[in-house]
């Protein structure tokens, strides 16, 4: 039985595998008309795996357009979310990063192109800082009242953020709004985080976000506006000089006896120390007050410009 099978299959055996060669074309030629490769673009969601912790992380797109090839039938059930794409950040640390987008894509599918092929990824410390608060009373209070003091409930504040964002807070304020009051009163104050040109510095978060503060009024009172004169120390580095200095606000609204008023031409600042200063600088310091004195805000900002000496 096994010498005839033998037989059978040996016969003419060049002619049928000849035959199953031109079989096999044939088929292939069949299915690759009927089924070919074609291409297809889906757009899909960026993925981020091991993202190193305690970084704020931005990337310059958050979507990956992939070029698949594969037979024209795999494509009926395919949908975007079967494509995957995603970045490892591990090993990252600080600063800008041009990551490579890797693929998965489900089975017979080809990937042509990927756009973009790298995402660039900034990674930025989050740290902590601590500022004291500052309190800008804004408004008057009713005729004949002025402000003696302000007392807020807390004296700093912690500020959390990205690094580049922390560094750029110069201040941390509230403003207290006095709103024609004519009685002591409390109020709750948002504190903003702002840089050295008055503006809010996003990103960063404030803690606690507000504070409660309580105003004393006085009456009987005179008022007075003066000049706020700086008090700049002497310990300027050498190689450098000072060029303007310019106070915000330049004057200032003071309140008391009208004997203790009129021996007073300006109010001075306390004493600003120079040391180490090579640059523009600006520097919020407090007002030094004489007895009997009252003011609605205690603190002024000093812009100081600072410049190398000219060689001779």
């Amino acid at each position: 039985m096994i010498t005839r099978f033998r037989r059978l299959v040996q016969h003419n055996l060049p002619a049928k595998i000849l035959a199953l060669v031109i079989a096999l074309i044939l088929w292939g030629y069949v299915m690759n008309d009927q089924n070919p490769s074609i291409e297809s673009t889906y757009t899909v969601q960026l993925d981020v795996i091991n993202a190193p912790e305690g970084y704020k992380i931005t990337k310059d797109t958050s979507s990956v357009r992939l070029k698949v090839r594969a037979p024209r039938s795999l494509f009926v059930s395919a949908s975007d979310s079967d494509f995957k794409a995603y970045v490892d950040l591990s090993n990252l640390d600080s600063g800008k990063h041009a990551v490579k987008v890797q693929t998965v894509l489900p089975q017979g599918f080809e990937l042509v192109e990927s756009r973009p092929e790298t995402v660039t990824f900034t990674l930025d410390r989050v740290i902590q800082k601590t500022l004291k608060a500052e309190f800008i009373v804004t408004g008057s209070t009713a005729a004949g009242t002025t402000v003696a003091r302000i007392s807020p409930a807390i004296d700093t504040v912690t500020i959390e953020g990205a690094e580049s964002d922390v560094r750029e807070v110069t201040r941390v304020i509230g403003y207290v709004g006095l709103s024609g009051n004519s009685e002591d009163f409390s109020l709750k104050v948002p504190l903003t985080a702002i840089n050295s040109d008055g503006r809010e510095v996003a990103g960063v978060t404030v803690y606690p976000s507000s504070a409660e503060v309580n105003v004393q009024l006085a009456r009987g009172l005179t008022k007075k506006i003066v000049m706020i004169q700086p008090d700049l120390g002497k310990d300027l580095e050498k190689g450098y000089e000072l060029g303007t200095v310019r106070v915000d606000p330049a004057k200032i609204e003071i309140a008391g006896r009208d004997d203790t008023l009129a021996k007073i031409l300006g109010i001075a600042t306390e004493k600003i120390s120079l040391e180490g200063l090579t640059k523009d600088t600006d520097k919020t310091v407090q007002l030094v007050l004489p007895e009997g004195v009252t003011v609605t805000n205690h603190t002024v900002t000093v812009h100081i410009e600072i410049r190398p000496k000219k060689s001779s």
